[in-house]
């Protein structure tokens, strides 16, 4: 019998919007295909793609990248040439992954099978499509009527943020459709016990791909309920993915609990509370419709809404959102809502319960009708301001902005000998990949040491190279790494650079 906490099942939706559904997610996929990437870029992206192709090798670590007769050999710190989202541990020495290894597990399994040009195509794309069909199956379970549950997905869909973390290698997308895997399964459970498994291994999926999905669990707790079957089933679906979080911690960073983020108790306190919520509260008003920051309201004032599905939905939202809402970064930029974007389809669909709730006070006909103009409208308005935002902040811009990253490299392999020393910082995730030449990162460089391991690699007959986005430039060239550099050519916003060999002569040793 179903969990009378719970509302009751919807209505069927008719098999017309079943086709147009597939439709829609059709050209949305198009939309994302012609305007994503799959580029190495900055740290994040180029960190997870570094990951993939280790794990996809059977290793999780690799050695420090140098070149013959300079390195750690001969007394160049490590970190010199820590390609970013790497970091180097002193256990080992070795170049190990920074981030978690959730979302490089996706890269790599789809790289096996589809090869690396189509494959991380393919984890985004499958990622979004699956989000955006989660998110409405969450809201059929949920007791949504067909028309609500359709605007749900399709404010989902809009979102900037959304749009975003889907048109490149960012792991907010599969940790936001892995969320919505885990509610789902547990919304299901309650009508079929074995549905709890799934939910625990999605849940420990979404753990697996960003860590702090852990705080997803209250919420999981109350959409499962005190009933010793599901918890079990639960937390069976989940042993696979925590010993291989377990082993995988273990065996690069020295323990199960331990990570190679940064110490991040340096980055919570509680003064970042208020500048973050006034944040979020203001792009959120406008990357959503903004009437779904208080319909929840409506739900919650409705006894017969008033379920534990919006609890669950509740907790969702509240425990990732409250999060970061502490943390240092979080009002950077409006990039940073990416951070709560696995709490999203929480919050919306909590505003859809709030129509519901309002429907609710009419008849049956006119609730009918109120419940689908509500939808066109909300649906509606999400893809208008997604409109305007998305194009005034660059959205579908990111393709040419990351895809500079493999010009560029392009372009130094091309005008670089083999084992030249490659100057970089932003760009030195790209190079790792994408190139055989080891970094050597400026951002930890000083003159004087730059000065002393120059004229080494140079009598060595090591060129030294640098590969610099144009506001890096003044810094790397004059500031930390001074020398007689000259440009052999630009590409889009970056700089090919050599330092000439004279400079190095009777430099310091």
């Amino acid at each position: 019998m179903a969990n009378p906490h719970f509302s009751p099942p919807a209505a069927r939706a008719p098999q017309w919007f079943a086709w147009l559904g597939v439709v829609a997610l059709a050209g949305y996929a198009v939309l994302l295909g012609v305007n994503s990437t799959i580029a190495a870029g900055g740290s994040d992206s180029s960190g997870y793609l570094n990951s993939a192709r280790l794990l996809a090798s059977g290793r999780v670590a690799v050695p420090v990248r140098t070149s013959p007769g300079f390195g750690p050999a001969e007394g160049v710190p490590p970190e010199w040439f820590q390609p970013l989202g790497f970091v180097v541990l002193e256990m080992s020495s070795d170049l190990t992954p920074t981030y978690p290894s959730g979302f490089p597990l996706h890269l790599a399994l789809a790289g096996k099978i589809l090869g690396w040009s189509w494959g991380p195509r393919f984890v985004e794309l499958a990622g979004a499509l699956a989000a955006i069909w989660l998110c409405y199956a969450v809201g059929r379970e949920l007791g949504l009527s067909w028309p609500l549950a359709a605007a749900a997905a399709v404010v989902l869909a809009a979102c900037p943020v959304m749009l975003f973390a889907s048109l490149q290698p960012l792991s907010d997308l599969p940790a936001t459709t892995w969320c919505l895997a885990a509610v789902w399964a547990a919304l299901r459970s309650r009508r079929q016990a074995g549905w709890a498994a799934a939910c625990g291994a999605a849940y420990g999926v979404a753990v697996l791909v960003r860590p702090t999905n852990i705080v997803l669990l209250p919420a999981l707790l109350v959409l499962l309920g005190l009933h010793g079957r599901r918890l079990t089933w639960a937390a069976l679906g989940g042993v696979p993915c925590v010993a291989w979080l377990a082993f995988y911690n273990h065996t690069l960073y020295g323990g199960a609990f331990r990570s190679g983020y940064f110490d991040w108790s340096e980055f919570f306190a509680l003064q970042y509370f208020k500048p973050a919520a006034s944040y979020f509260l203001q792009w959120l008003a406008v990357f959503l419709p903004a009437v779904l920051l208080v319909l929840p309201l409506a739900a919650f004032w409705r006894r017969d809404t008033r379920t534990r599905g919006l609890y669950g939905l509740a907790w969702w939202f509240v425990s990732i959102t409250g999060l970061y809402l502490f943390v240092a970064f979080s009002h950077e930029a409006w990039t940073c809502l990416r951070y709560i974007l696995p709490a999203l389809p929480a919050l919306i669909l909590a505003g859809m319960l709030g129509v519901e709730a309002i429907a609710r006070l009419l008849a049956a006909a006119p609730a009918r009708r109120l419940r689908r103009v509500f939808a066109v409208l909300i649906a509606g308005w999400a893809v208008g301001m997604s409109w305007q935002w998305s194009r005034s902040l660059g959205v579908f811009s990111i393709k040419h902005h990351e895809d500079v990253y493999i010009t560029a490299t392009a372009a130094a392999r091309t005008r670089f000998p083999p084992h030249t020393l490659v100057l970089c910082c932003h760009l030195s995730g790209a190079v790792f990949y994408y190139t055989d030449f080891p970094v050597l990162r400026w951002d930890v460089a000083n003159p004087a040491e730059f000065t002393r391991y120059a004229a080494m690699a140079q009598r060595a007959g090591i060129t030294i190279g640098a590969l610099l986005f144009a506001d890096e430039e003044q810094r790397a060239l004059q500031e930390s790494c001074p020398g007689e550099w000259f440009c052999l050519a630009t590409v889009d916003n970056v700089g090919v650079w050599r330092l000439a060999p004279r400079r190095a002569k009777g430099e310091i040793d």
